[in-house]
């Protein structure tokens, strides 16, 4: 009964119906319930807009489970958004040292304050899990890949090909051994790495944004097949909606729609913004006139760059085409003076964007504060950096690959009000 309850959770919390799932999820748990009910209560509640009682609702369940990952993740991440800076996994930590021998628990603890910047303790972490663990190799390659973002790739490497000796057909490690040789600038190392990952998985989209790094370090014309950013990056303005006079009247009520339904809280730990919050729910399945309007008016520019690619089928971008698409996700973010992206990619996207509703003056041609940069990585490759930028302008649309590297800019005052999102082939 209780998993029947989660899966309709869960499915209302996907459809943007946060109040039926909370009270979907609260009837079951009346009767009981296992820690992944309680995670999805508290974040159908957070959805909701209730975060207080999200905190509660997670905090008893951390009682009734203290050593259950999945409650103390969930209870982390809400009080990350609540503002309780360095203290927000306290009761992750301590369940973790309750239980040192248990190694999901501390990987996902170790992540989490990855996330939030806290990398020594994350690291200690991992190197505690391994003196009870010696060499296992998850604890490895996550402490592998901290290490490589700290720049200490000789350490990072030795971890990273330990990991990879230990599970050779994990994905995620060889990921994370590719991206270590490539910052290492061992080319051809990593190309042979990534090659095995393309072929065991074809589509995956962050190697091939790993892909193209390594055809950039290495000065190979395939490349600027991979990574056109003239060709592949394009920006429309798009049309005034019917009824409306003007873009700028459209983006008025579009503005004020997005402000009262983006989170007054602390960026999500997992997302690329900094200096800013976002909306909580998948816009897609919102039902309000105004947001239906925003994806009727962004139809024409997406043919229009789906229509102007090429037909390789060898090509990621364009050899998915099949002349349909769909939104698979949507959000919008506001951004304050000092906000920006990290560079970053979308796994889960085909093609992905930058929708530009409000912008502070800041943002002119002669600053380029703001502006949506592409082909810097996340963190140092040799031989791979900016390759293009495009100033932000009020109702101008940016259209991209979702495995190309992006990220914005940090601007010095007012707010910078976007409305991106992905899409797939249908």
């Amino acid at each position: 009964m209780s998993a029947d309850a989660l899966e309709r959770g869960r499915a209302l919390l996907a459809q943007g119906k946060s109040g039926e799932a909370v009270a979907c999820l609260q009837q079951a748990l009346a009767n009981g319930g296992g820690p992944a009910l309680h995670a999805a209560l508290g974040y159908a509640l957070y959805s909701n807009g209730r975060v207080s009682e999200a905190a509660t609702a997670l905090l008893r369940a951390a009682d009734l489970f203290p050593y259950d990952a999945i409650i103390q993740q969930a209870l982390a991440r809400i009080r990350w958004m609540e503002g309780a800076g360095d203290d927000f996994a306290d009761r992750f930590i301590a369940a973790v040292n309750g239980r040192p021998t248990d190694i999901g628990l501390r990987l996902r603890c170790a992540e989490l304050l990855q996330f939030a910047g806290q990398v020594e303790r994350a690291g200690q972490m991992l190197r505690d899990g391994l003196t009870h663990a010696p060499g296992h190799p998850y604890l490895a390659g996550k402490l592998g890949a901290l290490l490589d973002e700290a720049g200490q790739l000789d350490d990072a490497l030795q971890l990273n090909r330990a990991a990879v000796r230990a599970r050779p057909s994990d994905i995620d490690l060889q990921l994370n051994l590719a991206h270590t040789l490539l910052r290492a600038e061992k080319t051809g190392e990593a190309m042979s790495v990534l090659a095995a990952i393309r072929r065991a998985a074809p589509d995956m989209q962050l190697a091939i944004t790993f892909e193209g790094m390594a055809l950039k370090q290495a000065g190979d014309p395939r490349h600027d097949w991979l990574c056109n950013y003239q060709k592949h990056v394009q920006a429309f303005d798009i049309e005034a909606p019917p009824g409306f006079s003007s873009v700028a009247a459209f983006n008025d009520e579009l503005a004020a729609v997005l402000r009262g339904l983006i989170d007054a809280h602390h960026h999500p730990l997992e997302q690329s913004l900094r200096g800013g919050s976002q909306t909580s729910d998948n816009l897609v399945v919102s039902s309000h006139p105004l947001l239906q309007q925003y994806f009727r008016a962004l139809e024409a520019p997406i043919r229009a760059y789906i229509d102007s690619l090429g037909d390789d089928p060898a090509h990621p971008l364009e050899g998915d085409k099949t002349g349909r698409f769909a939104f698979s996700g949507c959000w919008s973010v506001a951004l304050r003076p000092g906000g920006f992206h990290v560079n970053h990619t979308h796994p889960a996207g085909w093609i992905s964007s930058a929708y530009y509703v409000s912008l502070p003056p800041v943002m002119s041609a002669d600053s380029q504060e703001g502006w949506i940069k592409f082909g810097e990585p996340r963190w140092p490759v040799p031989g791979c950096g900016i390759e293009r930028v495009i100033q932000p302008l009020e109702g101008r649309l940016v259209l991209f690959p979702s495995y190309m590297w992006h990220g914005t800019i940090p601007f010095s005052s007012g707010e910078r009000l976007t409305a991106p999102f992905d899409v797939v082939p249908a």
